[in-house]
C-alpha cells in the first residue's frame, strides 16, 4: 500500500511540475537541472525605462515609463507570455499567475522557480528590454542589475539571447543566467566594436520610437521587427569577446543560480 501511495504521489508531483511552466508547458530548467516543484514565490520587481538618445562615448539619456505601459515576459518555453502593466513611476511587479498572451491555450501564464525570464516593456513606440531569473524566495531572484532599473546594457543582453535560443522547452533556460550577468558588466565596462555599435542602435532606435524584435516572438507573429537590431546581433556574435554567453553544451548547465 505505502508504494502504491508513493507512486501516485510521484505521478501527481510530476503532471503539476509540467503543468507549472509559462503558459502551461513542461521541460527542464536551466538546460538540463531538475525542475523545481512550483511553490509560492515572491514576485519578480523591476522598474521600466526607455532610451531617448546618447552613445556609448557620450552616455545615454533615459525617460521612464508611464503608468499602463504594457510588460509582457516570457521564458521562451510556449508560445505564449505572461503580461502586466507598469505603475505610473514605470514600476512592474510580475505575480506567480499573470494573465497570458494570447490567452489560449492556457488563461493564465504561471512563474516557475528556476527559470530565466525575458521581460519586454512596450511604451507609445520605444521598448525596454531586460532579464531576470526567478528564485524559490526574493533572496535567490537575480537580476542582471542591482538596481532593477533596465538599461540599454540590458536589453543587448535580452536581445542576444531572444535571437540566438532555440524553439524548445527549456529556450532560455539554456543559458547560465550568472553568465548573462558576467557580460551585462563587460557590456557596462568595455564593449568591443561590434557590441557597441549593438549598444548605440538600440538607443538610437529607441529614440526613434522603433521596435527592437530582431523576429517575432512566439507569443506575437504580427510583431513588427527591427532588421538593423538583427544585423548587429549576427555581428556580435562572432566578434570574439570571450565573455559572450553561449546556450550551455549539451543543454546542461552548471554554476547556475540557486532555485
Amino acid at each position: 500500500m505505502q508504494n502504491k501511495t508513493l507512486t501516485i504521489l510521484s505521478a501527481f508531483i510530476g503532471i503539476s511540475v509540467l503543468a507549472a511552466c509559462g503558459g502551461g508547458g513542461g521541460g527542464t530548467v536551466n538546460g538540463g537541472g531538475a525542475t523545481p516543484t512550483p511553490v509560492a514565490t515572491a514576485a519578480l520587481n523591476g522598474s521600466s525605462q526607455f532610451a531617448t538618445g546618447g552613445t556609448f562615448a557620450t552616455g545615454y539619456t533615459y525617460g521612464a515609463a508611464g503608468a499602463g505601459d504594457q510588460v509582457v515576459f516570457s521564458c521562451g518555453c510556449t508560445a505564449q507570455a505572461g503580461t502586466t502593466n507598469t505603475n505610473n513611476s514605470g514600476g512592474f511587479t510580475l505575480v506567480q499567475n499573470s494573465p497570458a498572451t494570447p490567452a489560449a491555450p492556457a488563461p493564465t501564464y504561471t512563474i516557475v522557480p528556476g527559470r530565466n525570464y525575458l521581460i519586454v516593456t512596450q511604451g507609445a513606440g520605444a521598448q525596454a528590454w531586460t532579464m531576470q531569473y526567478a528564485g524559490n524566495n526574493p533572496g535567490r531572484n537575480q537580476y542582471l542589475t542591482t538596481s532593477v532599473l533596465n538599461d540599454v546594457f540590458t536589453a543587448a543582453v535580452g536581445l542576444y539571447v531572444f535571437q540566438n535560443s532555440t524553439s524548445s522547452a527549456t529556450a532560455y533556460d539554456d543559458w547560465n543566467f550568472n553568465a548573462l550577468k558576467a557580460w551585462y558588466t563587460q557590456l557596462v565596462s568595455s564593449p568591443n566594436v561590434a557590441e557597441t555599435k549593438l549598444l548605440n542602435d538600440i538607443a538610437s532606435q529607441s529614440a526613434a520610437s522603433q521596435p527592437l524584435y530582431p523576429s517575432a516572438p512566439g507569443w506575437n507573429s504580427s510583431q513588427p521587427t527591427n532588421a538593423l537590431i538583427k544585423a548587429d546581433i549576427g555581428t556580435v556574435k562572432t566578434s570574439g569577446d570571450p565573455l559572450i554567453p553561449t546556450p550551455c553544451p549539451g543543454s546542461a548547465c552548471t554554476g547556475t543560480p540557486t532555485p
